[in-house]
């Protein structure tokens, strides 16, 4: 993954830009507790090893190593929280992964990647087929809508949703739909966010059927089971196989897919490549989804560009300091001024 590090061009400030949203170095109860937190996430890696990885007979060998590695680290930084730099959760899952990669698992999540999308895509149609059918356009977008927020929730590096996945193996959208807060959501633009699509129509967001232009965005490098950039492209193979309108839109050059640069489940909008900087110029407006891009980083990232921001809320103690509770919904919409 070798590329110059450029800043996304549509920040509003990028020489302020953070992007990471909590203070780990200076807030010693907020460090307290993500140390424990992550250690304990990567920890109980090690008995899935060998289930996710079912052809590496050393799978479980590898896996206690890296977590030998992390907790190194982590008790390092009990004592010195400079050691890292900067210290927060971003960088802290990025050491993970780079460790994961060093101790040769290449994607260390891509069976369970591999059985959660071809039972996606088993739904597919019927779910496009059930969206085309709702009416009027403001029902339709909030079931497009909770439709990603449910997507968000298959979330293997949440403790919480782990355990729900684990002892629910049929757990799938429908009921990812009813574990998420009911409206009024903990933060609640959808109104605004529909009425900007009826008034103004985006000319690049993501919205094929009102011939917009999509430019799809995903992980350059794998990051527990988060779909990479290389199996996305793959998936819109698949999903132009089962509807015209996607087959189109590609055959037309309206709907890109383009890496990030990332190689953790958080993102750094100041260390992009510049390929994807350029395609980004084109754009109106950014849609960031999932809590560890528009939560955990990008909480407070403001843009030069309309905004929407996505995710559910499955960490309770991050929802607890954010004024929130476990599960509720984060449905943010910035209008560029």
């Amino acid at each position: 993954m070798d590329f110059q590090k450029s800043v996304c061009p549509l920040l509003r400030n990028p020489n302020q830009y953070d992007p990471d949203t909590i203070d780990l170095l200076n807030d010693s109860k907020q460090r307290d507790y993500w140390l424990n937190c992550l250690d304990q996430m990567i920890k109980k890696f090690i008995p899935k090893a060998s289930v996710l990885n079912p052809e590496d007979v050393r799978a479980t060998e590898k896996a206690e190593k890296s977590y030998q590695s992390f907790h190194m680290l982590i008790e390092q930084l009990r004592e010195d929280p400079y050691l890292l730099h900067p210290l927060s959760v971003r960088t802290l899952l990025e050491f993970n992964e780079d460790n994961l990669r060093d101790n040769n698992f290449k994607d260390a999540w891509s069976h369970q990647k591999q059985k959660e999308s071809n039972l996606a895509f088993k739904q597919f149609r019927s779910r496009l087929d059930y969206v085309d059918s709702v009416e009027p356009f403001n029902d339709k977008w909030l079931e497009i809508i909770k439709g990603v927020l449910a997507g968000n929730v298959f979330d293997w590096g949440s403790k919480t949703v782990s355990d729900i996945l684990e002892k629910s193996p049929d757990f799938g959208l429908n009921e990812a739909m009813d574990t998420i807060q009911p409206r009024p959501w903990f933060k609640d633009d959808f109104d605004l966010f529909v009425r900007k699509l009826q008034d103004c129509p985006y000319e690049k967001l993501e919205l094929l059927k009102l011939n917009t232009k999509v430019i799809l965005v995903a992980n350059s490098l794998p990051a527990l089971n988060d779909v990479t950039y290389r199996e996305l492209k793959s998936y819109l193979i698949e999903a132009s196989r089962q509807c015209n309108v996607f087959k189109n839109a590609i055959n037309e050059n309206k709907l890109l897919c383009y890496e990030n640069g990332q190689r953790g489940p958080c993102l750094d909008l100041a260390s992009l490549p510049e390929e994807l900087c350029n395609i980004m110029l084109t754009t109106d407006c950014v849609i960031l989804e999932g809590m560890g891009r528009a939560v955990q980083t990008n909480f407070y990232a403001t843009f030069v560009v309309d905004c929407l921001k996505l995710a559910v809320l499955k960490n309770e103690w991050l929802a607890k300091s954010l004024g929130a509770s476990q599960f509720f919904v984060i449905c943010d919409f910035q209008i560029a001024t």
